[in-house]
């Protein structure tokens, strides 16, 4: 099943199983490219401020000609606006990084390419997604560890002691408790013995031979994914089974991190928010989670009808779908898609 956001051109070679999911994947992805667009448009990660008086800012700007703007701030005694100035920059360029990393891959799906996939999902999802995590969890002690203690007190070593308590931290400051399961992400992300976590997968992507631990050995006579089919199944039945709770997570992450720099209209969070957690809930077998969403989008069985033949909209599990993440709907009796504005609701 698919809900339409994606052509179907390019969801050919997903298993039809696979395709609701890739498409929520992209949809989370969109949104997030989406706010770093309207925030880098609107330059909201500008720090604004007024000197006290000529001398400072004649200071200020020849320590900026000498070093850069974040030391010369430091140096006229704005420890405040550079720590902003750097937190800013530092999310703005993750954030693009992150997201050009998990298009590429999502697009390497696509089309068959399932190891440079698992390479290019590696970085963002092991490492940008720990250090947007610390960031939005706890912006002064990232800040202390990047300002005083770089490179080493960043060191992936260092920081993967800390990991658990980070992605705790960070999953309690959203609004996904009880949707998300912080020692889950751990779990899928970092333990090398977890039966569906990417961890394996990834280092399998990454390297030819890996002998060092058992749960993560090449079998013999063998080198890893070469003598993979590319064109199995099971490949994307792993990765979907488990990437779109990943990203959503990671999505309100870096809304929460954007949200710190300018505060959001309270509509679009919202829209945002319901959205993208009613899409997974409609990927689950569950029929449960299924039933839940219908049960809240009941009203617009009521309100909404097709424009030409005038049939109610019924609320299929396509529909759903179709109306959270492609903003339309599909006329059941004529058979007739239709726009549908979802997130004006807000």
């Amino acid at each position: 099943m698919s809900c339409a956001l994606i052509p179907r051109n390019r969801l050919q070679r997903i298993p039809k199983s696979e395709r609701l999911a890739h498409e929520y994947c992209f949809f989370l992805h969109d949104a997030c490219v989406h706010m770093l667009g309207e925030y880098e448009r609107e330059r909201v990660h500008y720090v604004r401020f007024e000197f006290r008086d000529a001398d400072e800012a004649e200071a200020f700007e020849r320590y900026a000609n000498e070093t850069d703007s974040i030391v010369a701030l430091k140096m006229v005694g704005r420890l405040d606006e550079a720590k902003r100035v750097a937190i800013n920059t530092i999310t703005l360029g993750m954030v693009s990084d992150c997201l050009h990393h998990i298009y590429e891959a999502l697009r390497c799906m696509e089309r068959w390419k399932v190891v440079v996939a698992f390479n290019l999902l590696r970085k963002p999802l092991t490492d940008s997604l720990v250090y947007l995590s610390w960031m939005f969890s706890d912006e002064d002690d990232f800040y202390d560890a990047f300002a005083n203690q770089s490179p080493a007190g960043l060191r992936p070593k260092i920081v993967g002691n800390r990991r658990q308590s980070i992605i705790d931290a960070a999953v309690g400051k959203t609004m996904l408790k009880g949707v998300v399961d912080s020692d889950w992400l751990n779990e899928v992300l970092f333990k090398p013995a977890y039966p569906q976590g990417l961890y394996r997968i990834f280092q399998h992507a990454v390297h030819l031979i890996t002998a060092e631990r058992e749960e993560i050995r090449t079998e013999p006579e063998n080198f890893n994914f070469i003598f993979k089919n590319h064109t199995d199944n099971d490949s994307y039945h792993g990765l979907y089974e488990v990437l779109p709770t990943v990203m959503l997570f990671l999505s309100h992450v870096i809304e929460g991190l954007f949200e710190r720099m300018h505060a959001k209209d309270t509509g679009a969070r919202a829209a945002f928010q319901t959205r993208s957690v009613l899409g997974l809930y409609l990927l689950s077998d569950h029929p449960d989670c299924v039933g839940n969403v219908r049960t809240i989008l009941g009203d617009l069985s009521t309100v909404l009808a097709c424009p030409k033949c005038h049939e109610p909209l019924t609320l299929t599990k396509h529909n759903m779908a179709r109306l959270l993440l492609a903003e339309s709907f599909r006329c059941k009796s004529c058979g007739r898609a239709w726009p549908f504005p979802f997130s004006y609701i807000f």
